[in-house]
């Protein structure tokens, strides 16, 4: 039963999400709001059902990337369209729904299966960290997507640089958070893997990005053509990762 629901759900999110940037493109916004809705219902039934596919509570598994990412960025996109009274902003917002989308498509190419786990991943901090790092990289990928109405002249309030400076808080949260966990895992804080020096490649990236403004011929428009960059910088990044584990053994397919 369980795995019957793990395999259903998140297909028809991301139809759903399809569904309402056909709805934002022709302007219907109560129509692209309810399938918005809709498909963040069955985005969170998909990731919980993830943590009870092995029939036990396992929260690691709710935590993937591959469809956390995507959760996390309508979670940020229903959160702005509830609190925020950014009239100016509103058709901005609204645009969210295509990277939400877009990376729920390009989920649907991952495997579904869960990985077993082992050892060094019986401990909360897993979870702690996979859901902060991609809290983080959600809110990067916004910044992006802001950075490009911002070039535009449809950003004037720098939103996209609100999304860099949260996004670096929460991925310095994430390294801290695992450098303990490979600490418990491996006895030793640093573990030279691909992982570990791509993670601070993107955390000097960023760090260095937000202290550019200190210069005085910086300014915003450099700032988000940098934050255009730093998208692609994760997407390679994050997405070798991904193809890399697709190899490994999985239960479910």
């Amino acid at each position: 039963m369980i795995s019957g629901i793990f395999q259903f759900f998140f297909p028809l999110a991301a139809a759903c999400y399809l569904l309402s940037v056909l709805a934002f493109l022709f302007r219907r916004q109560e129509i692209h709001y309810f399938f918005l809705l809709i498909g963040f219902f069955l985005h969170t039934l998909f990731q919980l059902s993830r943590g009870l596919f092995l029939g036990t509570w396992l929260p690691n598994s709710i935590f993937d990337g591959t469809y956390f990412l995507p959760w996390s960025m309508a979670f940020i996109g229903l959160g702005m369209r509830w609190f925020s009274n950014d009239e100016k902003n509103k058709a901005v917002i609204h645009s969210m729904i295509i990277p939400i989308c877009l990376f729920s498509l390009l989920a649907l190419v991952f495997p579904k299966g869960i990985i077993p786990p082992d050892p060094k991943t019986e401990t909360i901090f897993v979870a702690l960290y996979y859901s902060v790092d991609t809290i983080a990289q959600a809110c990067f990928i916004l910044g992006a997507w802001f950075a490009i109405f911002h070039l535009k002249g449809k950003d004037a309030d720098r939103v996209f640089n609100s999304f860099l400076i949260w996004g670096f808080i929460f991925y310095s949260i994430s390294q801290v958070v695992g450098a303990y966990w490979a600490y418990l895992g491996w006895a030793t804080p640093i573990h030279w893997s691909t992982k570990h020096l791509q993670s601070a490649s993107i955390w000097c990236y960023y760090a260095a990005v937000l202290h550019l403004r200190y210069f005085p011929t910086w300014n915003s428009k450099h700032e988000a053509r940098f934050s255009l960059a730093g998208f692609f910088l994760l997407l390679i990044f994050n997405y070798s990762t991904q193809i890399s584990l697709m190899s490994f053994p999985r239960i479910g397919g």
